[in-house]
């Protein structure tokens, strides 16, 4: 992130390889992945091909924020998974694109008339500055080279263009709780760790301003499958936390509690997902 040489080992994370930079405080994997590595980990990687009413109308509620942005139309999700949030904003009248590995999730876009490229996102295969969006939910810490990434998105907006990506916190409550058994941290899957000040940092640097930064949430799923609670059932935790999040939405004072969970996880930067936007300068 900053150049700087010296960084020191990570208790509770020696086995991710992770470490934090002296100087800037960066996390990271200090072991990069070989190809060999990856493409054996990401050959069984799922694809989700359904997400609740509840995550519809957070879809929903993030394009109503694009959609000040909205010049040419176009929009990139760029590692789009199974096309479900293009899918919804090819709904709201954007014109989309997006980029995925794997067999599973290629099907799965092709299947729901998602057009995508298969592979690593290559500026080369859109016209420059020809997008007024481009999105990116839970990728960035999977990158070894995440500045070079960010290039490329330059390369695709346009002048005041949106850039917005999702990324696990890693000053959240749950890794602060038990840091032994913060599952986030997984490797070869995932080797940058942001925080706030190092995702604005290095956003600065690379010529984005910024429009709005969040942390929010606390993932029951996650909480229950966490490593020290052994992996438990998957399915269980996740209708336990489909049935908080309905609760929440529907139940008045459920809704009031999640709202004033948040606020308070986003002024102390302790929720589990960081969620930034920024606009090409």
């Amino acid at each position: 992130m900053c150049s700087a040489s010296e960084q020191r080992t990570l208790p509770s994370f020696e086995t991710q390889h992770l470490v934090r930079c002296s100087h800037c405080a960066f996390v990271f994997a200090t072991w990069h992945p070989s190809p060999q590595e990856l493409q054996d980990y990401y050959s069984g990687y799922p694809a989700v091909t359904h997400v609740s009413p509840v995550t519809i109308t957070r879809y929903n509620e993030l394009l109503d924020r694009f959609a000040p942005y909205k010049k040419t139309g176009n929009l990139i999700d760029v590692g789009c998974g199974a096309g479900l949030f293009l899918q919804q904003a090819a709904l709201r009248d954007w014109n989309v694109q997006g980029t995925e590995f794997g067999q599973r999730c290629v099907e799965e876009c092709r299947s729901r008339g998602v057009p995508l490229i298969e592979g690593p996102l290559d500026p080369a295969n859109y016209a420059p500055g020809s997008f007024d969006v481009a999105c990116s939910f839970e990728v960035i810490e999977h990158l070894v080279d995440p500045r070079a990434e960010l290039e490329r998105f330059r390369t695709l907006l346009r002048t005041g263009g949106l850039l917005y990506v999702t990324t696990p916190n890693f000053d959240c409550l749950a890794r602060r709780i038990a840091p032994g058994d913060w599952n986030v941290a997984s490797y070869p899957e995932h080797l940058m760790y942001f925080t706030i000040d190092s995702i604005d940092r290095m956003m600065r640097e690379m010529g984005f301003r910024r429009k709005w930064v969040s942390t929010t949430g606390f993932s029951i799923y996650r909480w229950q499958l966490r490593k020290g609670a052994g992996q438990g059932n998957r399915k269980a935790a996740m209708e336990s936390q489909e049935k908080v999040r309905s609760a929440m939405e529907t139940r008045p004072l459920w809704r009031f509690a999640k709202r004033s969970i948040n606020t308070a996880l986003d002024l102390m930067r302790l929720g589990d997902s960081l969620k930034a936007a920024y606009v090409k300068v």
